[in-house]
């Protein structure tokens, strides 16, 4: 029997700075991370595609998208957050129309 791996993305939003990491197994493989700024939306995207390439997987291969934060639920950095990996399971999860 042959085990597939189990990979998950973990994204770390705090006050000044935001972490995206692939873990595979529970092991960390691939990370990036960025200081805080108007952008998060546009740096999470990126860095779940620089990620994915070092590890060279696909999308399909990610099991689950984890948003970590002590901010409240009303930051804005969280709120987008949570919706990246929302619109992001959400997209692999749907089968594209061919």
């Amino acid at each position: 029997i042959i085990s597939k791996s189990m990979y998950n993305l973990r994204l770390q939003v705090e006050k000044d700075k935001s972490r995206l990491a692939l873990y595979q197994n529970g092991v960390e493989r691939a990370a990036r991370e960025w200081e805080e700024s108007r952008d998060m939306g546009r740096r999470v995207f990126e860095s779940i595609e620089e990620v994915l390439k070092e590890a060279s997987i696909t999308p399909e291969d990610i099991a689950s998208f984890q948003v970590i934060s002590e901010l409240p639920d009303s930051s804005t950095s969280r709120r987008i957050a949570e919706t990246v990996a929302r619109v992001y399971t959400f997209g692999v999860e749907t089968p594209g129309s061919d």
